[in-house]
């Protein structure tokens, strides 16, 4: 039975709800139902039929990411229907509870609270990690992990890095299994060409190249519909952030990995100190403001809290430069749509006032996966994550039904109709069916062209997509850089992260649009500090002190 909620206050979610029995028959039944053995003396008897063992029930959270195509959900999806099917063979019960992305902190809070999370609760955050363990809110997964050597095996490079506290394992990670991905810019090639122009490598150049784009339209399509820059409302489900630009301010990304999406601050001298409160931070958040101004980015980038809008401006053509993690190939494809001859390049990172170039890139583990102490049976969470590193389970979680959405050729899976994909494997691209494995390792220009070898039939157009991507990673390879992994306890920071990241998304969009930057700065920046923000840096500097012992 599937069963689907509507809307509720918190938003759109999607609820599966599938209660199935699960028979196990290991012996040969006579014509009247009882079990037939033999005894020792040869004699035949009868004993009564055991009852089937019940299959363990798990709620696995997944992530809406409100990327459904149009008429589709999870109900009647086939990866899921897979899941749930091949579960059962294990004596697994499986039900996904559908958790709005853009409400993520604030759902799994009052699930938390109330102890009605699923089985399988997902967090990008390792404080959040530490604050449900701190308060006896989750499992110690060490003895439950130890059954699953696959799982171990699979993970290990993942395993070796976080999901520790105090000595103990509270969650499982993900594992990444390319790095060279993250947050990248890229800009409309073909624009930049109909203006003579090129990549810009400084801050200025962009915004000089920004009003370029605003004043000469060079896509035609309408000095009043151009939006040179596409930002969405700056919150927790954002499709685009400003990583590259900020870097070029000369902020860094010395802190731990958090959910405000930007690069974290500053260490310097001992000390660390969050992006928004250093010079450079300081200095990047006035030039927005100029940007904003000027046009040059969305008027209305505050409201678009859904990335909707962001989304339709870059489907339509009418976007010039983008911060976000799409790939340039992916962004033609989108645009292409509405303009065949739309050529979305990368930006290298633009050189900083030291002359150093610096961009984010993902580590080797990706998503936390932890189980509440609410959930009844542990053992069943960590079966099911060793279930899915079976290379055809996690093959299907990742990419679909093998022979329908994709064929292997020598190692490589290969496209077989990607308008039908788009219908059935929405539900897995963002990594986050796959809990234990996002993703698979870059591929090489020989491998990138055998993928698309029938999705792609015209040879122009695979080449186009391999030297797309071969030049994405060699820019992540030359200039990608990891957050920094805190392991220690930071107690501070389990009261505090939630208010901070909140202050900050309220507080960086208003800086933005600002039409008294001093002021409207000065408050931001005194909402950071009374939300914690400065014993959070003072924290993070105290842990570093610690780690370089």
């Amino acid at each position: 039975m599937v069963k689907v909620l509507k809307k509720g206050v918190l938003g759109s979610m999607t609820v599966i709800l599938m209660l199935s029995g699960f028979l196990v028959a290991c012996s040969n039944k006579d014509e009247g139902g009882s079990t037939a053995t033999t005894s020792p003396s040869g004699s035949n008897t009868t004993t009564p039929s055991k009852e089937p063992e019940k299959p363990a029930k798990i709620r696995v959270t997944l992530w809406d990411r409100s990327n459904a195509p149009e008429g589709q959900n999870l109900g009647n999806n086939p990866i899921i229907k897979y899941v749930i099917d091949e579960t059962k063979k294990v004596g697994l019960d499986v039900e996904f509870v559908s958790l709005p992305r853009a409400q993520e902190s604030e759902k799994l809070n009052v699930w938390m609270a109330s102890g009605e999370a699923p089985d399988i609760i997902l967090t990008y955050s390792m404080d959040t990690i530490f604050k449900y363990a701190e308060q006896g809110g989750l499992w110690e997964l060490d003895s439950y992990l130890a059954k699953y050597p696959d799982l171990i095996k699979n993970n290990k490079l993942a395993l070796d890095q976080v999901g520790m506290y105090k000595g103990k394992r509270y969650a499982i990670p993900a594992l990444k299994a390319n790095t060279y991905s993250g947050p990248n810019m890229k800009i409309r090639k073909d624009w930049l060409d109909a203006l003579g122009m090129k990549n810009p490598t400084t801050n200025e150049e962009l915004y000089q190249v920004l009003k370029a784009f605003k004043e000469k339209d060079p896509g035609n399509v309408g000095k009043d519909k151009v939006i040179p820059w596409a930002l969405p409302a700056i919150n927790q489900s954002m499709k685009a952030f400003y990583y590259g630009p900020m870097f070029g301010f000369g902020v860094n990304m010395d802190g731990p990995s958090n959910q405000f999406y930007a690069p974290d601050g500053n260490y310097k001298n001992g000390v660390f100190t969050s992006s928004v409160a250093t010079p450079e931070g300081k200095a990047y958040y006035q030039w927005m403001n100029k940007v904003y101004k000027e046009g040059l980015i969305s008027k209305e980038f505050v409201t678009d809290v859904s990335s909707q809008q962001f989304t339709q401006q870059v489907n339509s053509g009418v976007a010039g430069f983008v911060d976000s993690n799409d790939t340039p190939w992916n962004l033609n494809v989108a645009t292409r749509k509405s303009v065949p001859t739309a050529t979305w390049v990368p930006v290298e990172p633009f050189k900083r006032p030291d002359g150093t170039q610096l961009m984010s890139k993902v580590s080797d583990f990706s998503m936390l996966v932890a189980v509440p102490k609410s959930s009844k049976n542990p053992d069943a969470v960590l079966k099911y994550l060793n279930w899915m590193v079976e290379p055809k389970n996690l093959a299907t979680v990742q990419s679909g039904i093998e022979g329908v959405n994709w064929k292997d050729d020598g190692g490589v899976k290969v496209q077989i109709d990607p308008e039908l994909n788009k219908k059935t494997t929405w539900v897995s691209l963002a990594g986050d069916l796959a809990i234990v494995q996002q993703g698979g390792p870059a591929l090489n220009k020989e491998q990138l062209l055998k993928s698309v070898a029938l999705s792609l039939p015209d040879e122009k157009q695979r080449e186009e997509y391999a030297n797309s991507f071969v030049t994405y990673y060699e820019i992540f390879k030359k200039y990608g850089k990891p957050n920094t992994v805190i392991d220690s306890p930071r107690p501070v920071a389990q009261k505090t992260v939630a208010a901070i990241e909140k202050s900050l998304y309220e507080g960086v969009s208003k800086v933005i649009i600002s039409t008294d930057f001093e002021k409207t700065y000065a408050e931001m920046l005194a909402s950071w500090e009374r939300a914690g923000g400065k014993d959070y840096d003072k924290e993070i500097s105290e842990a570093y002190k610690t780690m370089k012992k």
